[in-house]
């Protein structure tokens, strides 16, 4: 009887199960249907996949989805444990908002999707996904995004290359997610969304501000030097590695237009230094009808923009090397036309620091490879810079377009080769370069691929900085040859290989 009853039990547990699958094969098909250009993807689909245990990661997933379409780029939603094999094949980029909860555990609609979706797969069989992750966890816990973390291992280890470094966010702290919307931008080609959280600024103050490059085939270069208008720079006030937030201004002349436009004269121009004016264009007619207080009430603020900051606090000044971008004759980009043109000398500037840790310099005073490009030798050279590093080997691998002109920094280096700071410094210049010889930085690296081995299993760490597009996917890729890609996840594992790239 005893052995009847146990199968009869075992027998019911077996229909349960095969109804359970039922329902998930229905429920997948479901959601393919729903979505039938997930299967004839075109470059303007973005797949976002969130797994979410309190609703925090859903609810960045729909932030997520919208400011993508306000850049006119489709995107298809899905919960991570929804996500198939097929959905991947056909996907051209996949971005993951991922919670952790408890101690590393995955929340209970992205569970499944590591054993069972990417289980299916062989490896190297996502070569053709460009992803993005986006961490949700709370440091208190020993496993940090531990979740958001074994997911980007198994793709990696799958092929899919990565557009960034995981972005940690520590109980959804503001910064982070401003940097992720940073990335979005990047990767919809829009670069004016609104912040989905105001940066708590503080007031700085431009006292340098020079072209290092005059005479570049390359967009015009500026160094600046800033402080705060207390004129007292904390020892700590920032770390090598870490990015200032700036809050951008208008232009005196867009200002005017504007106001023009609204056919008003009682509003004081000063107010509208910070608005959001391609905004408010939109909505011209409506803001005619509004008083001038609930006008710039309804105002929101020009979004911030991010840039890797070039010296230490020790240096008594924060420097950036900030490159103009030019969208027509006297039309700047908003981050780099306010530093570079319309921000007047000793004018208070908004500035926040954000903590970038993944790209603090090592606890250990072990040696640094350097490998960047253009505007990326920013974030290399502090660094190079910082005074907690003292009696370490460090060796630059650096790319820009002519020696002439592009030489950022060249001072710095000659100084530091000759006190012992810099012991190796490799550079190529693209528009010098003879037929057949490296180009760019990426170039550098195979024929020195001996000295890096032998570099990292003496302890290096390797830090890029530079190009997102070309660059560090090139960079990554040559690494993966030399050192092979198990040790190279095990350097980011240690936070041996860290990048900081735009």
């Amino acid at each position: 009887m005893h052995y009847f009853f146990a199968g009869t039990l075992l027998l019911v547990y077996l229909v349960f199960c095969w109804c359970c699958w039922r329902n998930y094969q229905h429920r997948q098909q479901k959601i393919v249907a729903s979505h039938p250009t997930a299967l004839n993807s075109t470059a303007n689909e973005i797949l976002i996949a969130y797994a979410s245990q309190s609703g925090s990661a859903a609810t960045l997933a729909s932030q997520t989805a919208l400011q993508l379409q306000d850049a006119g780029k489709e995107s298809i939603r899905v919960a991570l444990n929804q996500l198939t094999p097929a959905l991947l094949a056909q996907a051209k980029t996949l971005l993951v908002i991922a919670s952790t909860y408890g101690e590393g555990e995955a929340p209970d609609n992205g569970n499944r999707f590591i054993a069972r979706t990417l289980g299916k797969l062989q490896q190297n069989s996502l070569q053709h996904l460009q992803v993005a992750i986006l961490g949700l966890g709370d440091s208190s816990y020993q496993h940090f995004c531990g979740f958001a973390h074994q997911l980007q291992h198994e793709l990696q280890y799958r092929g899919a290359h990565f557009l960034t470094d995981l972005i940690e966010v520590d109980k959804l702290e503001d910064s982070a997610l401003r940097h992720w919307q940073y990335y979005l931008g990047q990767i919809s080609g829009q670069s004016h969304y609104p912040d989905w959280s105001k940066p708590a600024y503080g007031q700085w103050k431009i006292v340098q501000r020079e072209c290092i490059n005059s005479g570049s085939p390359g967009a015009p270069a500026f160094h600046l030097k800033l402080i705060p208008l207390t004129d007292f720079i904390a020892a700590d006030a920032w770390h090598a590695g870490d990015i200032a937030e700036i809050g951008p201004g208008n232009s005196a002349q867009t200002i005017q237009h504007f106001l023009q436009q609204l056919n008003r004269q009682t509003i004081v121009p000063e107010d509208l230094l910070y608005s959001d004016l391609a905004f408010a264009q939109e909505r011209l007619a409506e803001l005619k009808q509004l008083d001038d207080e609930t006008l710039l009430r309804s105002l929101p603020d020009l979004p911030h923009r991010e840039y890797s900051i070039a010296s230490v606090p020790a240096e008594n000044s924060l420097d950036l090397l900030v490159r103009q971008v030019n969208i027509a004759p006297g039309h700047y980009g908003l981050g780099s036309g306010w530093l570079s043109v319309h921000a007047q000398l000793q004018q208070p500037i908004r500035l926040r620091i954000r903590p970038n840790t993944h790209f603090h310099s090592p606890i250990t005073n072990c040696p640094l490879i350097l490998i960047g490009n253009g505007t990326g030798i920013a974030g290399l050279r502090a660094h190079l810079a910082n005074p907690l590093r003292a009696g370490t080997r460090n060796w630059l691998l650096f790319g820009e377009r002519t020696a002439a002109a592009d030489s950022f920094f060249n001072s710095d280096l000659v100084h530091w080769q000759k006190t012992g700071v810099l012991v190796r410094l490799d550079q190529v210049f693209s528009r010098d370069a003879q037929p057949g010889a490296a180009r760019y930085v990426q170039d550098l690296l195979q024929p020195n691929a001996r000295e890096i081995c032998q570099w990292v299993n003496e302890g290096a760490a390797i830090f890029v900085c530079g190009s997102l597009q070309g660059m560090a996917q090139a960079v990554d890729d040559t690494l993966r040859t030399i050192l092979g890609t198990q040790q190279l996840e095990s350097l980011a594992d240690q936070r041996r290989y860290c990048r900081d790239v735009y």
